[in-house]
């Protein structure tokens, strides 16, 4: 076996668990005291069938987040679930009925919606997250970290030993799509039932066109690791990764080319929020923005955030939120420009205030 042999075999070890070490091992603690912006919400679960106490709390880690105008949803940690139906201002906590890690979550309206996390854990609700109800992944040993669905039926999750499943009623029956190589995939984007993308470890982007049946690699191979992907629903699309990576295409994804980046630190998913405007969050509250489809990004500081930002998801409207370690929940009104912390907190704890 050649060197690079060697060196790939090496990365495919270490970067396995890449994911899980970023954002369990590497979360670090928060400096420095709350800014007076801080909405203090402690309300208990009345509605959300979860149990007393708050909804979100200074220990909580955030993996992702869903929202449908002022609807939001928050997973993380430990089976943390929580529901905000005004912007983040207020949260009610939601029982899924599992103490595993969930991952990633998407809502299609206001009541229906799927989260997926550690050991095929898949979840759905019809109401909103009164109710959520177990459904069966066609590997329950594999960790899924991303899901998406594009209306009630579709939908798509990837995750842990290059795992990737479709459903096409709602999440009832799940299949493996085909893809057979041993890599970690992190983040998906499909625009239709047919026509999507995947990214992962070795700095790998896949491509559909027939639903996943067939893939084609077209960026991939490297000591490196991809998180990210968002389009704007056109031509451009970024990739985000290790060390700062940002990869951009102009062409619907046919080819892709690296950009200089503005930071070093690893950048663990983007977002768009109109053609050509997307935001991209990291690892020590890295948050960067570019209005050009992602050649050129500028820096967006965030109060008192110094550890990592996992999830970020933007509307339409100029709405977006960041979730990520100590429970933090930022919402901007005006695409990015600016970030108010809104996450909710247990009034007991001293440490906030």
């Amino acid at each position: 076996m050649d060197n690079d042999g060697k060196s790939k075999i090496l990365m495919k070890g270490v970067m396995s668990v890449a994911f899980f070490f970023l954002l369990f091992v590497m979360a670090g603690c928060n400096q420095g005291k709350a800014p007076n912006e801080i909405h203090k919400v402690v309300k208990n679960n009345i509605d959300g069938k979860g149990g007393h106490g708050p909804a979100i709390t200074f220990g909580d880690k955030l993996y992702d987040v869903s929202l449908i105008e002022k609807d939001a949803w928050v997973v993380g940690y430990f089976g943390k679930i929580a529901r905000s139906s005004d912007g983040g201002k207020n949260w009610i906590r939601q029982n899924g009925e599992t103490k595993r890690s969930l991952l990633g979550v998407s809502f299609v309206n206001n009541e229906k919606g799927w989260i997926v996390g550690e050991m095929g854990t898949i979840l759905h609700t019809k109401n909103g997250g009164v109710t959520w109800e177990k459904q069966t992944s066609f590997n329950t040993k594999e960790n899924l970290l991303k899901v998406q669905f594009l209306n009630e039926k579709d939908g798509f999750a990837v995750g842990s030993f290059g795992i990737i499943i479709g459903t096409e009623d709602g999440g009832k029956t799940w299949k493996q799509l085909n893809f057979k190589e041993d890599v970690t995939l992190n983040d998906l984007i499909f625009f239709t039932v047919k026509e999507g993308f995947v990214v992962g470890e070795f700095e790998t982007i896949l491509y559909t066109s027939d639903g996943g049946k067939t893939w084609k690699k077209l960026w991939g191979d490297k000591e490196g690791k991809l998180f990210g992907i968002g389009f704007d629903g056109n031509q451009h699309g970024i990739a985000v990764g290790t060390s700062g990576k940002i990869l951009i295409t102009d062409n619907r994804g046919k080819t892709w080319r690296e950009v200089k980046s503005p930071t070093e630190d690893t950048l663990l998913k983007v977002s768009f929020h109109g053609p050509l405007k997307a935001t991209a969050v990291g690892l020590r509250g890295t948050v960067l923005t570019t209005s050009d489809g992602g050649k050129n990004w500028t820096p967006v500081s965030l109060p008192n955030h110094y550890t990592w930002l996992s999830g970020i998801a933007m509307t339409g409207g100029g709405r977006g939120m960041l979730v990520g370690d100590g429970g933090k929940v930022f919402v901007t009104e005006d695409n990015g420009k600016s970030w108010l912390l809104t996450g909710a907190y247990s009034e007991n704890d001293k440490s906030m205030r």
